[in-house]
């Protein structure tokens, strides 16, 4: 699961006045939601997902599978803790030839964030550590973007991203042990293992309500590609578009 558009403790900073007075300022949508059945996937999924956007006091927020709380609120800077549930990959993927002992649980993560927003340019890094017995590796994503708003009622938002992965990260994700019953070993070093570009889109459709779209586009990285769990596509697609309620 990702986020779409700017991170939720930089949205939340430029919230119109009438909204910002209550404690409660966020966002719940649903809608259909395109993604691979597992980073790496040749095979597409489609679900009705949520989407969900918190922030109690522009301290602590909540962001569809991220949960965290600013620590530091500055002009140009904005940072804290965050935490997070890393999808896994599920054991009934019977079209991408997925066995059940190939299957990687959720990992819960902890870790940290910064990010600064200058006009509406926004730049945005994270960086999570594995607890939970998935993986005891580190991952890093950076997030770019610009905020464009057309007119009161549309805006838009291109990002670009990167993705980097400690060596244990890369293992429980794209490696493959040495006893394995099919598939050569395979034991990944760190490093970048996927690129991305983003355009979301907002509409609003009536005073507390948005139509709201997303699609990005990702690449995995050679040392991720070369991945026998990874080798179905190279490129990487998802794509959302829900109604959203503001309050």
């Amino acid at each position: 699961m990702t986020r779409s558009g700017q991170p939720v403790y930089i949205e939340s900073v430029p919230v119109d006045d009438e909204r910002r007075r209550d404690d409660w300022v966020g966002q719940l949508g649903v809608g259909l939601n395109l993604s691979p059945d597992f980073l790496g996937a040749g095979a597409q999924e489609y679900s009705l997902r949520a989407d969900i956007r918190l922030n109690y006091k522009d301290t602590f927020f909540l962001e569809n599978n991220k949960i965290g709380a600013v620590l530091t609120s500055r002009r140009f800077l904005r940072a804290g803790v965050i935490a997070r549930v890393q999808d896994g990959r599920r054991a009934d993927l019977s079209r991408a030839g997925i066995a059940p002992a190939d299957a990687v649980d959720d990992a819960l993560e902890l870790g940290i964030f910064a990010g600064t927003s200058v006009y509406k340019l926004f730049l945005s890094g994270e960086a999570y550590w594995g607890v939970s017995g998935v993986h005891g590796g580190m991952s890093l994503e950076f997030e770019a973007g610009y905020l464009f708003e057309l007119n009161s009622s549309f805006k838009l938002v291109p990002l670009i991203g990167i993705s980097i992965g400690s060596p244990d990260y890369m293992d429980a994700y794209f490696g493959v042990g040495p006893n394995h019953a099919s598939l050569a070993a395979y034991k990944p070093s760190g490093g970048i293992y996927e690129l991305h570009a983003e355009l979301s889109a907002e509409h609003r459709i009536a005073k507390n309500w948005l139509l709201k779209g997303s699609l990005r586009a990702s690449k995995l990285k050679d040392k991720a590609y070369a991945s026998p769990f990874a080798r179905d596509s190279r490129a990487q697609a998802r794509a959302f578009l829900g109604v959203v309620w503001l309050f």
